[in-house]
């Protein structure tokens, strides 16, 4: 596997292509300004696949689905209302996703391509809030971050739900460590994350 990031945008959110072995391409959050990018990289993409709703995660995935001979765009079903309404007023290109995936507080498995695809649902900084794990590597969009977590106080956050998030994030049982790609800053890992998550959620209420 091989994994190509990029920095979009004013909040320097990041895009990531994954270049799998058996020569297919996966993009995942494609945010603001990064279709030249993806288009230049993405020889042979399957699917979009979107952490969460924000529109600094999103905003160029619709224009990059027509692009890429409509290439489909799987989200987490409890953001889809996110990509439906400019939510913030921004003017982000609304769209609706060829696939909601289901946000049950679980993990749900998908096949693309004979690729197995898990989408771990951590809802609290957004009600679908996911992480996406493809061949044993974590894509944390604004769930977990290098020494940090996602913020919970915007419109549509809960710290509830984060806090429970975070707790069961804790109990997952990896048999390895695992990288973690966030959604902005630098990579981190599993283990690392989990032991540093309780200290956030110590602060919880």
């Amino acid at each position: 596997m091989e994994i190509l990031r990029r920095e979009c945008g004013a909040v320097e959110e990041n895009a990531y292509i994954v270049k799998l072995s058996s020569g297919i391409d996966f993009i995942i959050d494609p945010g603001f300004s990064s279709s030249e990018w993806v288009l230049e990289n993405a020889k042979n993409p399957k699917a979009i696949l979107i952490t969460h709703g924000h529109y600094d995660h999103v905003w160029d995935s619709a224009q990059l689905s027509k692009l890429l001979k409509n290439t489909p765009i799987y989200a987490p079903k409890d953001d889809v209302f996110m990509l439906e309404n400019d939510i913030f007023h921004l003017g982000m290109p609304v769209f609706s996703p060829n696939f909601s995936v289901p946000c049950n507080k679980g993990c749900t498995t998908l096949k693309i391509e004979n690729t197995t695809i898990k989408y771990w649902h951590f809802p609290g900084h957004t009600p679908g809030c996911s992480i996406i794990e493809i061949e044993g590597v974590i894509f944390s969009g604004d769930f977990i971050f290098y020494r940090s977590i996602g913020r919970y106080d915007f419109p549509y956050s809960s710290e509830k739900d984060m806090k429970e998030s975070l707790l069961r994030f804790q109990n997952l049982d990896f048999p390895k460590d695992i990288e973690i790609y966030p959604g902005h800053g630098d990579k981190t890992s599993f283990f690392a994350e989990r032991e540093h998550s309780k200290i956030w959620v110590s602060r919880m209420a």
